[in-house]
């Protein structure tokens, strides 16, 4: 995964309102973009501008990593090796 990949993943987790602070209160992109430099040993600069080259891909490729992502997670479990956690 490259930058913009995880980019990606931080935007959604941001736009999501799903990740808090301290506070309660929803994260900033910025905190997020942090904590995922800190997690993955990487700098997205300004995590402003990755989220621009996220918005600027053609629509229907817009959530490349995510559709890929998700698209694992199905494979996955079609292919059944999830079952044991069932019950």
């Amino acid at each position: 995964m490259g930058i913009v990949a995880l980019a990606e993943i931080v935007i959604a987790l941001f736009l999501s309102k799903k990740v808090f602070q301290r506070n309660g209160k929803p994260a900033y992109l910025n905190q997020i973009a942090q904590a995922f430099e800190t997690l993955f040993n990487c700098s997205f600069g300004s995590i402003y501008d990755q989220q621009e080259k996220v918005f600027d891909r053609k629509p229907f490729n817009r959530t490349k990593t995510l559709d890929f992502l998700r698209n694992l997670i199905i494979r996955k479990d079609k292919g059944g090796q999830n079952r044991q956690y069932e019950k």
